[in-house]
């Protein structure tokens, strides 16, 4: 038709495709910021990760595997109870998502078992591991913290590995610690056995 030209877009229609682009491209960098391997361009775009979140910033390597902290004592006539387990993962209810104050413990627990198991790979020497921090504190809560037999007289922890529900898999035994006096039951008595850091 004479006369006639395409009707340009209006600078508005314009401006609104541009965000659309924008905010596209944010999206798909963030989504990439996700893998194991981040896009190198969302690094140079954003080299202090503000603007692209990482949302695994919580776990950027999930856990699969639960851990197990056991633990026996030893009786003064030498007998060893049977191994009790002091449970780091439960299992959830719906009342936990707002209130689930044993969570504390339960994180607490599996980060100590986590850095001592670390602990133990690095450092070789047995009395260099028992002075750790993770190792102490993993003491400190079996000596103080559970239920022990009226006449032990020391107590023994082990670190196992579990896959959680899925018990088609046998846990594994990854760290058993020394024999340790309980308060006031004799530590003078007390008889201290090699520590076996793995099997």
């Amino acid at each position: 038709m004479p006369g006639f030209s395409p009707k340009r877009p209006s600078m508005a229609t314009a401006r609104r495709w541009g965000l659309y682009g924008v905010l596209g491209g944010w999206f798909a960098l963030t989504l990439c910021q996700q893998a194991n391997r981040p896009h190198p361009l969302g690094k140079r775009i954003d080299p202090t990760s503000m603007a692209i979140p990482n949302w695994r910033f919580f776990a950027p390597t999930p856990a699969r595997h639960d851990f197990n902290v056991l633990y026996r004592d030893k009786l003064a006539n030498g007998e060893l109870t049977p191994w009790r387990e002091q449970e780091i993962s439960k299992d959830r209810t719906l009342l936990q998502m707002v209130w689930h104050p044993a969570r504390r413990m339960e994180k607490a627990l599996f980060d100590v078992a986590s850095e001592l198991l670390k602990a133990s790979e690095k450092v070789k020497e047995v009395e260099r591991v028992q002075l750790t921090v993770s190792y102490l504190a993993l003491l400190n809560f079996v000596t103080n913290q559970v239920e022990h037999h009226r006449e032990g007289v020391q107590v023994q922890f082990l670190i196992a590995q579990s896959a959680g529900h899925d018990e088609s898999i046998e846990p594994r035994m990854l760290f058993l610690s020394d024999f340790h006096a309980l308060p006031g039951n004799g530590a003078a008595n007390s008889t201290t056995e090699d520590l076996c850091a793995t099997r």
